[in-house]
């Protein structure tokens, strides 16, 4: 059952679990209320393992921490914490995955058919001794559009390990994107963790609180697969043109170029995006 979890509601709230099978409507009407929700199957076993053989080799032997930057990255994205992109170059498998019907049906239905492009593909691999990630909205990284009834991005996080509270599992306010203020406080009862089976994915709203989960585990690394839609005229986290070769480009399906800016964006009733002597990027593929 899930639990409401409105400001100064009493009761600890929970995340719904559902299965690949259930209705997409339903799915949606979860996600409306909650602001989020785990799909217990989301990834069947073969291609679970699949992306697992080829993405924990880097993993293993990438450093934990911001090499660089701003403190309040370093802080933001962990110091015990592994964030790795190019997963394109990295993995046949996630060009698969990018054309997920569910995967995709989301991104449709919240963001509009084709309205969008891939935000970020990163594997955040959590390891022991993390602390709590700062609570945010991911809709924040876009301060002047941000706000708006409409989502402006929406994600999956692909649960490559298992998710549990020890390991770093999210932590999450259900029905937060209800909340008003761009980052009103949040006091520990109003949140909950995504606990999943590897295999799993939370799927959940830009606007929902959220962040990632201490790691009080001795020698367990937690490995998700986040990666998030966003509006197509909204510049993207991740510059996958630099992170993806064109080669690679060349061998995934179309609406995976599509996601990753290898062809451009055409708007409805708007002018076209990311061209190349005036035509569609794809020129460069074909």
């Amino acid at each position: 059952m899930t639990l409401s979890a409105d400001i100064g509601a009493t009761d600890m709230p929970s995340l719904k679990h559902l299965s690949r099978q259930t209705p997409h409507e339903e799915i949606w009407q979860t996600f409306d209320h909650d602001g989020g929700l785990i799909i217990d199957d989301f990834l069947d076993p073969q291609t679970l393992q699949k992306l697992r053989d080829e993405v924990l080799p880097t993993v293993a032997n990438h450093p934990a921490g911001a090499a660089a930057g701003h403190e309040f990255w370093q802080h933001f994205h962990g110091t015990q914490t592994k964030r790795i992109t190019g997963l394109a170059n990295m993995s046949p498998t996630w060009g698969e995955v990018l054309c997920d019907s569910l995967y995709k049906g989301m991104a449709d239905h919240y963001l509009g058919n084709d309205n969008y492009h891939l935000n970020t593909g990163q594997l955040i691999c959590i390891g022991p001794g993390e602390t709590p990630q700062l609570l945010h909205r991911d809709e924040l990284n876009w301060p002047e559009a941000a706000g708006r009834d409409s989502e402006l991005t929406v994600t999956a996080i692909f649960a490559l390990t298992d998710f549990t509270k020890e390991n770093g599992a999210t932590v999450i306010a259900p029905g937060s994107h209800r909340w008003p203020g761009a980052l009103p406080a949040v006091d520990p009862n109003q949140t909950c963790q995504a606990t999943m089976t590897a295999g799993s994915a939370l799927l959940y709203s830009g606007k929902v609180i959220h962040g990632g989960g201490p790691n009080s585990s001795v020698d367990q690394w937690r490995v998700g697969l986040h990666a998030g839609f966003v509006l197509g005229w909204l510049r993207a986290e991740e510059n996958h043109q630099l992170t993806t070769s064109i080669d690679t480009a060349k061998r995934l399906p179309e609406h995976a170029q599509r996601m990753l800016g290898f062809r451009s964006f055409n708007p409805p009733k708007a002018a076209r995006l990311g061209l190349v002597n005036y035509e569609d990027a794809g020129i460069l593929l074909d």
